[in-house]
């Protein structure tokens, strides 16, 4: 079937990103051209949490990865700034997945093809220009050049950013990092509690991780700061990787006995964020907008996530234009709050190790500041909040229960996302959430607010909520509760 030279959108890249994007788009009925290329990069494996398993669900490719017959991890194997060894297993018997990039990007494009997007394989993009009446994508395939015209265009080519790279994004100052890449097999397995596990492990020029591609082979990777390891060409690179493996304590001596198959390889993983995330007829998705440190290995599932997110926003502007200005607000806010969280979490494993270790790596990662805390509500931050601590207490001991909005209270009409498509609908607004607040984990905090004051027992609420708006986990239901009045949309009368 000929390539179209219109479409709805046109997404660049054939990642996680891209080709998720694609998929929810062409499967909602939109016209879609994805434009990839080969990947110059030997394959590269990567951990997917548990947490995952709800956006493969989601998009409709769950099904599809769990027949393709990856490894399916039970938890984390972790040696960090004590030495110590952590066997960290997943909650609840969940499970992730260890997968080979290439084979995963390979089976996500043919579920991308499937649902109905059309896919040019072997595209060089050369240039898009246009404005938000319309994109123009200018590529080259089979030694001709062709145009593509679409009413969106999604940049989701990753560190490449062949839009995002033109003045969208800015480094983080003074930190870079590089990835020292090599598969090892070893016969007779591997010396570790439980073999499908992701081992890491801090020292004190970096940190190591392993990811398992077999029962026998692994593939074993040090993060270094290139600055500080003098890394100089492939010469170098084969005695840099040893050498910064020698520094480690575990991984370093649990590759005796193990053949290096190849040789080792380099990334650039040096971190980086957006200064716009879109604009009319423009999006980034992915690591086109945003890369943090891979320290909490939820890499792949902020692409996919931000594929959804970026997917949902297009379909919005497309199908009612008066709100393609919410949807690209809302885009931004997600998307900086994504960014954001993967960076403090990487900045609290960075504070942690700078205190065992001497040395730059890590003295310049501690030094980095937090982020502001105006982006989406962090919930493992919630958790461990001692104003909601102290709320939950409160909850607890108050019989019966009285509550009343507090002064200050703010209602306004925001872009949210319900049912893959932006509204605007109304947010809680109070000083703790000047962006505005409505649902915690599901739980729609309007109406469960709303429902509070007019109650005078807890289990009674409960009852009440799961009855009229949705069933509820009860630990989530009195989350959010002693949130709303922890955080000042509630008080006690």
């Amino acid at each position: 079937m000929p390539m179209p030279a219109t479409a709805d959108a046109a997404v660049l890249g054939g990642g996680p990103a891209g080709a998720v994007a694609a998929h929810l788009l062409a499967g909602w009925g939109h016209s879609v051209v994805l434009l990839t290329r080969p990947s110059p990069h030997r394959a590269l494996a990567e951990s997917l949490p548990p947490s995952v398993t709800r956006l493969l669900d989601h998009a409709g490719l769950r099904a599809a990865v769990d027949a393709a017959g990856f490894i399916r991890a039970t938890g984390n194997t972790v040696w960090w700034e004590s030495g110590d060894q952590r066997v960290e297993p997943f909650g609840e018997g969940a499970l992730g997945w260890q997968v080979d990039r290439n084979r995963f990007d390979r089976l996500l494009l043919q579920q991308a093809e499937a649902a109905g997007a059309f896919l040019h394989r072997r595209a060089t993009v050369r240039e898009v220009s246009g404005d938000g009446r319309g994109r123009r994508v200018r590529y080259d395939a089979g030694g001709t050049t062709r145009a593509l015209t679409a009413r969106w265009v999604l940049d989701c080519s990753g560190r490449a950013g062949l839009v995002a790279r033109h003045g969208w994004r800015v480094p983080e100052a003074g930190l870079r990092t590089m990835a020292l890449i090599a598969t090892w097999d070893r016969p007779r397995g591997w010396p570790v509690e439980d073999q499908t596990h992701t081992l890491v492990e801090s020292y004190a020029g970096g940190w190591a991780w392993s990811v398992p591609l077999s029962a026998t082979r692994r593939q074993v990777t040090v993060m270094v700061d290139p600055t500080l390891a003098r890394i100089a060409g492939r010469g170098r690179l084969a005695a840099a990787y040893r050498d910064e493996l020698g520094g480690t304590a575990r991984l370093g001596p649990m590759l005796a006995g193990a053949r290096m198959v190849g040789r080792p390889w380099a990334r650039d993983a040096s971190p980086y964020t957006a200064q716009r995330t879109g604009e009319p007829g423009m999006l980034l998705a992915g690591d086109a907008v945003s890369f943090a440190d891979p320290l909490s290995s939820f890499g792949v599932k902020k692409a996919i996530a931000s594929a959804w997110l970026a997917a949902v926003a297009v379909r919005t502007a497309l199908t009612d234009s008066s709100l393609a200005a919410a949807a690209l607000e809302l885009h931004d806010r997600r998307e900086r709050a994504m960014a954001e969280a993967l960076r403090a979490h990487a900045l609290e494993f960075s504070r942690t190790a700078a205190a065992s270790y001497a040395g730059g790596f890590w003295a310049r990662r501690a030094e980095l500041e937090a982020g502001d805390g105006l982006g989406e509500p962090d919930v493992r931050a919630l958790r461990r909040d001692p104003e909601v601590l102290a709320a939950l207490d409160q909850l607890r001991r108050r019989e019966p229960l009285a509550l009343r909005a507090a002064p200050g209270l703010r209602r306004e009409r925001l872009p949210a996302i319900r049912e893959d498509r932006i509204t605007l609908t109304e947010h809680l607004v109070v000083p703790a959430f000047p962006s505005g607040i409505r649902w915690l984990r599901d739980i729609d905090l309007l109406r469960l607010a709303d429902m509070a004051v007019h109650a005078d027992q807890v289990p009674a609420l409960f009852e009440r909520y799961c009855a009229t708006v949705a069933p509820a986990p009860l630990p989530d239901f009195l989350g959010a509760l002693a949130v709303l009045l922890g955080k000042g949309i509630l008080e006690l009368a």
